[in-house]
């Protein structure tokens, strides 16, 4: 017997191929699953969307579906299956992984984003404006 994730892996891979959309609604019906059991099975993962942060470009949309989403299918403590949210939103699993962790206000401060802090810093820009750079949650206290 196949196992469920690759029986929904190809159905979704098959929808993908047929119209470039994927509706999890259609599969949870073939195969009596919840949309949430549909979303964490699929792992077809073609022709996903890049998801990364630019403060001038960044749409609050996005982000309030993906928090929707995870308020609603993973309230605490269940652990959020990032698998599902990259299905969910048709993103690449990391990029939904790194924006959610911005949308919380976490920065991991490696070496790279301190050069770039103390980079604009040294150009004038002020705590505030820095902390737009890097999140769109982070209050200029973080920087």
């Amino acid at each position: 017997m196949i196992d469920q994730s690759q029986t929904v892996s190809h159905e979704v891979q098959k929808q993908y191929e047929q119209q470039q959309i994927v509706d999890c609604t259609t599969i949870t019906h073939m195969f009596g699953l919840t949309e949430r059991q549909c979303l964490e099975a699929n792992q077809f993962n073609v022709g996903k969307a890049r998801w990364i942060y630019h403060p001038d470009e960044f749409s609050w949309d996005m982000a309030d579906r993906m928090t929707t989403f995870i308020k609603d299918n993973y309230p605490k403590p269940l652990a959020i299956n990032y698998t599902a949210v990259s299905n969910y939103m048709w993103v690449d699993i990391n990029d939904c992984v790194k924006m959610a962790s911005l949308l919380r206000g976490e920065i991991v401060w490696t070496d790279e984003v301190i050069a770039r802090v103390v980079k604009l810093r040294v150009q004038g820009m002020a705590y505030k404006y820095i902390a737009r750079q890097l999140s769109p949650t982070l209050g200029k206290g973080n920087v």
